[in-house]
């Protein structure tokens, strides 16, 4: 072989190793991300998951934005409320976790990313080599910058066009929802009332409620109201009678499972019937879906629709019925009936039972089958 060959070989060969090279280097790096949860960790982790563990307040954007096939399971309360298997038929399939799992089981699950709900799971999961990221139902000191927090992470962690699509689209819709309803109240010269929000997902009483970083919070100091929840700092969720009378609101908000036991108790208890919100029956509710509304979830423009209708009759007349069943439509599939959305709108369960009892059943049966099943074991 010539010199001129030997040497014109040569060339291609160092020029498709250095293309190997690179192609492997580029590939390497765009396979990862760096992203910043919502306690303002960052953390490296491999692009498009495929096993992913969420808790609750990941689960229901994750399937909105067509990535319910890459969720392994989720939060067990999720799954325990009926309303989920309506939405999401497919949940049948999702394993049911624990608010907090050990690492083992989710190494045993082969388990690619985890939504964890606070900073100390996170970081236990982390150390034990775990991908995990926080998204909490909390900001830091409000919820006023998170609104887009976990959106925006699911464009990031799943970049493809879709996803990315959804994400801005569910951003925009809900920016939206805050600009009507924001710009029509900036008309009227309203007076700025006390609301107190009752929060219903435990059955702890009226004095139960939610701290100054949670959505709820958030949401109805945007709707113009002077909330309870504004002045509780972290962990200070539980209100006393005294204090609550003190404070005497002149609108009570109820959410959760419990809403409507919480309704009928508030108007027989004392000293609550002595409350301006009571004599006046100013006593509203919030729609259950498959995840609370009060929480950020993907229907939270609905419920902003929803409550400006409740809490400003006389000023706003939405088709929350209509958006309601066309967003559940777009998210996942499912065609609800008018009566199925009306009973999602007054609190309770998907056959127009009551939602708290329907769950507690279902947990007392959980209970005896499980002792009846360790008995058999002796």
């Amino acid at each position: 072989m010539s010199i001129f060959k030997k040497t014109i070989l040569l060339l291609v060969l160092v020029m498709c190793l250095f293309v190997a090279l690179t192609g492997c280097k580029q590939s390497g790096g765009s396979d990862k991300v760096t992203i910043v949860d919502m306690d303002g960790e960052a953390i490296t982790i491999t692009k498009n998951p495929q096993k992913v563990a969420c808790c609750r307040s990941a689960y229901d954007l994750l399937i909105a934005f067509g990535l319910g096939d890459k969720i392994d399971g989720v939060d067990k309360k999720v799954l325990a409320n009926p309303w989920t298997a309506v939405f999401y038929p497919e949940s049948k399939n999702h394993y049911a976790y624990e608010y907090e799992n050990s690492y083992e089981l989710y190494l045993s699950r082969g388990v690619d990313l985890v939504f964890s709900p606070e900073k100390r799971i996170t970081d236990d999961l982390r150390e034990h080599g775990i991908n995990a990221v926080t998204v909490k139902l909390y900001g830091t000191p409000t919820f006023d910058d998170y609104i887009h927090s976990f959106s925006n992470m699911i464009a990031q962690i799943w970049p493809d066009a879709k996803v990315q699509e959804a994400s801005k689209a569910w951003n925009d819709k809900l920016d939206k929802a805050i600009l009507d309803i924001t710009t029509e109240l900036a008309k009227h010269n309203l007076p700025k009332e006390k609301l107190f929000y009752v929060r219903g997902d435990k059955d702890k009483g009226i004095g139960y409620t939610d701290t100054k970083g949670c959505f709820a919070e958030y949401a109805y100091r945007v709707l113009g109201f002077d909330c309870m929840s504004s002045q509780l700092d972290s962990y200070g969720n539980s209100v006393s009678a005294e204090a609550l009378c003190e404070y005497n609101p002149d609108v009570f908000v109820m959410g959760g499972v419990y809403q409507l036991k919480h309704v009928a108790e508030i108007k027989e208890t004392e000293p609550y019937t002595t409350l301006d919100a009571v004599k006046n029956n100013r006593i509203y509710t919030i729609p259950m879906g498959l995840t609370q509304m009060e929480q950020l979830n993907a229907l939270s423009p609905e419920f902003f629709y929803d409550q400006a209708n409740r809490l400003y009759p006389n000023i706003f007349n939405y088709d929350v019925k209509t958006m309601i069943k066309n967003s559940v439509k777009a998210y996942f599939g499912t065609d609800l009936t008018d009566q199925q959305v009306e009973y999602m709108l007054n609190g309770l369960n998907p056959d127009g039972g009551s939602l708290y009892w329907w769950i507690k059943s279902r947990y007392y049966s959980y209970y005896y089958l499980y002792v009846f099943s360790s008995s058999c074991l002796y």
